[in-house]
């Protein structure tokens, strides 16, 4: 598999990132646009991070240096999973970050008590009032018995509820679950080279108001394999593109059902990167096809 520091080397893409203040596509301002939330019209920037390795090590200064540029973007989502979790929420605290960042937290149980007490703790490291968004990847659970997790919401402790997969298998589920009125976000993987959801998942949120939220915008690597040795087509121009990062992160959010897309990263060059994919134009119903039609070529 590509490690994506060797292919923005090989591609010449590796300076993007220290160029991207001077080349934004004529912005004064550098901030990535926004979608409304489903239901709320809370505005939710549309390039988020995931649960990168530096959160996860708990290295303090590093997560501290990459979420400052996620903001100096207008980046807010963050999503945080087991110690990542109190990682970002130690930056919260300390830079008083609690307003300018919405962010996603995953549930590690599944008895009532026990998911109180875990997101407390969560919430007082995080400094909110209010946690922003919970998600579960346990799908027998939150089917069986959704009550326990819409009382999460009904009780304040949450402000939306959400589940979470990265599997065609899951997409079943997950449909149940918004026709049942139960959850405000899925995350879901919706890419170039896994664009199913796009037909069924991603439709039905837009009819539920469900909020989109699309993990493996890269399929964990395996697109820069795909894509590698070969240029950039120049009709990318057209919709703002300057990598092929940005060409998969254009086409997921042209897509009207997304609210935002993860990218995980603990690389500045990355994240400004992928940043640039919230930025300037977004492909419409026939370049995305095109842009489907040229990944699915190269498979």
């Amino acid at each position: 598999m590509t490690n994506r520091r060797d292919f923005l080397k090989s591609t010449g893409a590796a300076a993007l990132g220290a160029a991207m203040p001077a080349i934004a596509f004529g912005h004064d301002k550098l901030e990535i646009h926004s979608r409304p939330i489903p239901g709320t019209g809370e505005e939710l920037p549309m390039v988020g991070l995931g649960n990168s390795r530096i959160f996860q090590e708990g290295d303090l200064e590093a997560t501290r240096k990459l979420i400052e540029l996620f903001l100096s973007y207008g980046g807010s989502y963050i999503d945080t999973l087991g110690p990542s979790r109190f990682t970002v929420a130690s930056v919260m605290q300390a830079h008083e970050l609690q307003s300018r960042l919405f962010v996603g937290t995953y549930l590690g149980t599944v008895q009532y008590d026990a998911m109180v007490e875990e997101l407390e703790r969560v919430r007082k490291a995080q400094g909110k009032e209010v946690l922003d968004l919970v998600l579960t990847y346990d799908f027998n659970e939150i089917l069986a018995e959704p009550e326990r997790y819409v009382r999460l919401k009904e009780e304040g402790l949450i402000r939306y509820l959400g589940v979470a997969r990265h599997k065609l298998e899951f997409h079943e589920p997950m449909m149940r679950l918004m026709d049942m009125g139960i959850v405000d976000f899925v995350q879901v993987n919706y890419s170039l080279l896994e664009p199913e959801a796009g037909e069924t998942v991603l439709p039905m949120a837009q009819e539920k108001n469900v909020a989109i939220l699309v993990n493996r915008a890269f399929t964990n690597g395996d697109y820069f394999d795909v894509v590698r040795d070969r240029e950039l087509p120049e009709w990318a121009a057209e919709i703002d593109c300057e990598s092929w990062a940005q060409f998969s992160l254009k086409f997921i959010l042209s897509h009207p059902a997304v609210t935002c897309v993860l990218t995980e990263t603990a690389n500045p060059d990355h994240l400004v990167d992928n940043m640039a994919a919230g930025m300037g134009r977004l492909p419409d119903q026939s370049m995305r096809q095109k842009m489907l039609e040229l990944v699915q070529s190269f498979v």
